[in-house]
């Protein structure tokens, strides 16, 4: 019986520990964020709707609260808490709030996406409360140019 109560003990204990640390990693930050990104969960949200695609500054003129709307970028940085710059293609930010209790461990910091989110206008301006993230390819580079054909050479003369 003793031997039972000692496994028992070492269970109790461990499961202690791992409850202990989930909140320390939630308040890290969401997985995946600053590190490397693991291959795509298999029940990652894709995006549902075809909304047109729209940019931070017209998301700040023209957006109305609790409008769903679709931007492409990349989350720049961490400003506090769950609220994350997030980069336009176009150059143009807005603060994006990324819940702790979800995972976003299919994107990394930098990482070229499509968030689908919903406006939130309140006291502290317009924000985004980011749906789902879906990663992009990189932005395609140009073709690089054929190198030019060199010049024919005239012949031995006659």
């Amino acid at each position: 019986m003793t031997r039972i109560k000692l496994h028992l003990a070492a269970l109790a204990s461990v499961a202690a520990l791992a409850m202990a640390a989930i909140p320390a990693a939630q308040a890290a930050g969401p997985q995946g964020f600053g590190g490397p990104a693991p291959a795509p969960a298999p029940h990652a949200k894709a995006h549902q709707d075809q909304s047109p695609i729209v940019t931070a500054d017209w998301v700040k003129r023209h957006g109305r609260d609790d409008m769903h709307v679709t931007l492409r970028g990349r989350f720049d940085k961490q400003l506090r808490g769950e609220k994350y710059l997030f980069v336009d293609e176009g150059g143009g930010s807005i603060t994006a709030e990324l819940d702790h209790d979800r995972d976003w461990s299919h994107f990394r910091r930098g990482e070229r996406v499509e968030i689908r989110a919903e406006i939130d206008r309140g006291k502290r301006g317009v924000e985004l409360d980011v749906k789902s993230v879906r990663p992009l390819q990189a932005a395609p580079k140009p073709a690089p140019k054929p190198a030019p054909k060199p010049a024919p050479q005239p012949g031995p003369r006659h």
